[in-house]
């Protein structure tokens, strides 16, 4: 505890002084008066037993009464001392203290000197040795308990030595000449000691002045590594840690029965941001939408945080009623969407999706809502750009089923419970199948059928394709086995499955063991968003696939960004126009144009192009009539299992409807 009151005394010494010498002076002090007690307890006793060996030979007050005098007031001197210990960080009080300690030293020694002076007429025989004695060594002494003060030793021995030598050596030159010289000497090396004793106190100041100033670094370096380590470096905001941790705080601050509200924004668009302009831009962007929910969600009482990327979280306190969240939400969403100016000098947008924890639920802990606002948000980002979610009853049931099939599909060995289903990409020139794609249908044993649409998104969200896709990969290439050699066969890859070098090269693998004659028959089929993460990746990975014979396809044409980039680096075999152009290319010139200018690139670069989801003849035959001829859709068939689609293989069957189609000229790439 010594220690530590010793650490605190120095750095509130070391922050008030003003220079190096006043620390030192307090330090000084503080040593000094440390000893004084010891000192006046000691010049008391002295004192007192001197008074009682002249009590017969003396009067009283010189041999009882200076002596009470002395001893109360070396009382009243110790008590002030005493009190006064909490005051010697103070420079200017220091600074008065000592003034007052060095007259006192010379008031203490005129007093003795005076009251030996007093004494010395009755000292005879053995009082005047004892006198000798006591007027010799009381001021050495004395002064070993102001030792860290040399000029008040240095007051102390010059009296002393004065006194001695007009009482005794005047008096008695034969007896007391000969013991100057050496109290001379020893006082002089007294006062050594005391200066050397200063000197250590003042580098015992330096070097603890140097510690504090690098304790102090220390913690401001561990400071800052805290701030740096609970903030985001690029918005300053806090990040995902330091949100987890706020939210916990909200939610153990909730009166019983209340809670947050805690919300996940999103910004829609943000990556095509970032490849049209640099990350200079999408920084800046980023930003400035940190900017306006920090200055936002704070009004409300809230904290936002950048949990990373483009996705950021606010919390909201538990007295905000549902409408104002829901309006809040909603003013978020428009400040978000403003224009922001980027480093170009360009002018730019995004929008935001936002999803909100909800009130309506008992939940365990803080992480039950972040939860709660993370599946608001996916079901937002399926909506139109800048929708606000709110945490629901549906909601519920829909994660307690996303749990279910999440924990079945963990468990599931694909390779029995996955089987493919076929649906035919149709040449209208001849009603002869350019290829089948190949979709998978699951059957768990736990849970039933589980349509696709349900596990897909599952198996993304977690992560969770890649065993999934090399399933349906090894059984395309067991069902190529049997097929007829005219049959080929189109495999879809998610984003992850196109982006993991793993998976990529778990599938190489698989084909280079196949024949050439296999290999080409096969298509693999990307969507562009799933170009948009890491294109250099994705090229380096669709490029072993080329390599080994197998062509490439580009699905949902027209829906991604930057897709003539695509067209122009990636030299896609097929390309797909997305079935939202089809279902409105009969009542919308536009969507006809647009399928009509697409068909005519890709007859231009030497690329099939394949116009997907036609549900009816009217979509046919405009589709026809906009120059392309290759269709995918439930007009013809709907997906068919592997051996009912033997037979349209092998000629046996063909579709219904194309007796009747208007023959068409050939012109595209088959």
């Amino acid at each position: 505890m010594q220690r530590i009151s010793d650490i605190k005394h120095y750095r509130a010494m070391l922050h008030n002084a003003r220079s190096m010498d006043e620390a030192v002076m307090m330090e000084q002090i503080r040593a000094t008066t440390q000893n004084l007690p010891a000192l006046y307890v000691m010049l008391c006793v002295a004192a007192f037993s001197l008074g009682l060996c002249f009590l017969e030979a003396a009067p009283l007050y010189l041999t009882l009464g200076i002596p009470a005098f002395f001893i109360v007031g070396s009382i009243l001197r110790i008590s002030h001392w005493q009190m006064s210990q909490a005051d010697f960080t103070d420079p200017d009080k220091a600074k008065r203290d000592f003034r007052a300690m060095e007259i006192g030293s010379v008031t203490i020694f005129i007093v003795l000197g005076g009251w030996i002076c007093l004494l010395f007429p009755y000292a005879e025989g053995a009082r005047e040795t004892q006198l000798a004695l006591f007027t010799g060594l009381i001021g050495p002494v004395g002064m070993m308990c102001s030792m860290p003060r040399p000029r008040i030793v240095a007051i102390g021995l010059i009296g002393t030595l004065f006194v001695f030598s007009a009482l005794f050596v005047l008096a008695h030159p034969a007896s007391y000449s000969f013991i100057v010289v050496p109290m001379a000497v020893s006082y002089l090396v007294f006062f050594k000691v005391s200066y050397a004793h200063k000197q250590r106190i003042v580098e015992s100041v330096n070097l603890h002045s140097e510690l504090v100033s690098e304790n102090e670094r220390a913690s401001g370096l561990a400071e800052s590594n805290r701030f740096l380590a609970l903030s985001d470096t690029l918005t300053g905001l806090p990040n995902r840690r330091r949100f987890f941790e706020q939210i916990n705080l909200f939610f153990d601050r909730c009166p019983d029965g209340e809670m947050p509200i805690v919300g996940l924004v999103d910004l829609d668009g943000f990556k095509p941001l970032n490849d049209v302009f640099g990350h200079s831009a999408g920084d800046a962007v980023l930003v400035e939408t940190a900017a306006r929910l920090k200055t936002a969600v704070a009004r409300r009482g809230g904290v936002v945080a950048r949990l990373g990327g483009d996705e950021f979280a606010y919390v909201l306190p538990w007295d905000m009623c549902r409408k104002d969240v829901l309006d809040f939400s909603e003013e978020l969403v428009k400040q978000v969407g403003h224009p922001v100016i980027l480093p170009s000098g360009d002018t730019s947008r995004v929008s935001a999706s936002i999803g909100l924890s909800s009130r309506g639920f008992e939940v365990a802990s803080a992480k039950d809502l972040l939860e709660q606002a993370d599946f608001a948000l996916f079901r937002a980002k399926e909506q139109a750009a800048g929708a606000v979610v709110e945490f629901s009853s549906r909601h519920a049931e829909s994660k307690r089923r996303e749990v279910l099939v999440h924990q079945a599909f963990k468990n599931a060995r694909l390779d029995r419970e996955i089987h493919l289903v076929f649906q035919p990409i149709i040449d209208t020139h001849d009603g002869t199948i350019s290829r089948c794609e190949a979709l998978a249908r699951w059957d768990s044993p736990e849970i039933g059928m589980v349509p696709p649409g349900e596990f897909v998104p599952i198996a993304e969200k977690a992560g969770m394709t890649q065993e999934m896709t090399l399933a349906v990969f090894r059984k395309v290439i067991a069902q190529l086995k049997v097929w007829p050699d005219n049959a080929c066969i189109a495999v879809n890859l998610s984003a992850q499955d196109v982006n993991s070098q793993q998976c990529t090269d778990l599938m190489a693998s698989m084909l280079i063991r196949q024949p050439p004659s296999l290999r080409k028959r096969i298509s693999i089929e990307v969507t562009e968003t799933s170009l948009l993460t890491d294109f250099t990746e994705v090229h380096k990975n669709l490029m072993k696939f080329r390599e080994l014979g197998v062509k490439i396809a580009l699905d949902d044409f027209g829906t991604g960004f930057s897709s003539l980039r695509y067209l122009q680096e990636l030299e896609f075999d097929i390309v797909k126009i997305d079935r939202s152009f089809v279902s409105s290319i009969e009542s919308n010139d536009k969507s006809f144009g647009l399928v009509r200018t697409i068909s005519r690139l890709c007859r231009s670069l030497s690329i099939a192009c394949v116009a997907e989801g036609v549900e009816t003849r009217e979509e046919l035959e405009h589709v026809r009539a906009a120059g392309c001829h290759l269709v995918q859709g439930f007009y013809f068939s709907t997906p068919l299992t592997a051996e009912k689609m033997l037979p349209y293989l092998t000629g046996e069957e063909s579709f219904e409807g194309m007796g009747t189609l208007v023959p068409v000229p050939r012109r595209d790439v088959a």
